[in-house]
């Protein structure tokens, strides 16, 4: 009886090590009746932050740096009258995300978390026309934006879904809210170049950071689901439920 037990114990060892080992370095397992599952999904997240700078491309996940996200229409005039557009967007620094706060449920399917964002800076083309705090802006031309401290809360919410008897994350809703923190933005060729009016500009927004990018930060937001769904899709159906998340 007690070398049957011996046996099965190290049977049971020999297959965790070789299953763990069939695993790539940038996949954390976390255990679903981990005590601690948070702290672990939060390391595990971690831990992918330096594979999403380049990429994977065993896996076909993009690269982070540069996170390009395209031509978005920030504000279309509704809001004070005013139209923002911006054009091949680019953001640097999405990699050097850091999760302050993580709360795993595997029963409710959810995940929240918080994280900030140390350094963002975006490039691009501008078209901006309407008046910001009753100044008339109009212009289009190169965007320079550095921001600092920017906070993040995501929501995400599964299903498992059973494919040919085999269990996957089935991602129902992604959802990111960004509170603005610091930061500065250039407008280049505001007003055809003319740099008194221009630097007027420049120096307003800039006084009235939070305000402006409050006013702009949703679309933002909602383009960065967008790709972030992109990279946790394209990671979770690459692997089964009960690889990630082992009993």
């Amino acid at each position: 009886m007690v070398s049957r037990l011996i046996t099965v114990t190290i049977l049971v060892c020999f297959l965790g090590i070789t299953y763990a080992a069939t695993m790539p370095d940038y996949i954390k397992i976390c255990h679903r009746n981990d005590p601690e599952l948070s702290k672990c999904v939060k390391q595990s997240v971690h831990n992918l932050r330096p594979y999403l700078v380049k990429g994977i491309k065993e896996i076909n996940v993009p690269s982070l740096e540069p996170l390009y996200i395209g031509d978005l229409n920030i504000l279309d005039g509704s809001s004070g009258g005013i139209t923002v557009k911006a054009k091949k967007l680019t953001v640097f620094g999405a990699s050097n995300f850091e999760i302050t706060k993580m709360r795993a449920s595997i029963q409710n399917k959810r995940f929240d978390f918080e994280l900030i964002l140390p350094h963002l800076q975006g490039e691009g083309q501008y078209d901006i026309n309407g008046n910001i705090l009753a100044l008339p802006i109009k212009g289009n031309g190169p965007f320079v934006g550095n921001f600092t401290n920017f906070v993040a809360y995501v929501r995400v919410t599964y299903d498992v879904k059973n494919v040919n008897d085999i269990d996957y994350f089935d991602i129902k809703e992604f959802a990111l809210k960004i509170r603005t923190g610091k930061g500065r933005l250039r407008l280049d060729n505001l007003f055809n170049g003319d740099k008194v009016l221009g630097d007027v500009i420049n120096q307003t927004i800039n006084e009235n950071f939070e305000l402006f990018t409050n006013e702009v930060i949703a679309p933002i937001a909602r383009a960065l689901e967008v790709k972030f769904l992109a990279i946790a899709t394209k990671i979770l159906e690459n692997f089964t439920y009960n690889e990630l998340f082992p009993v």
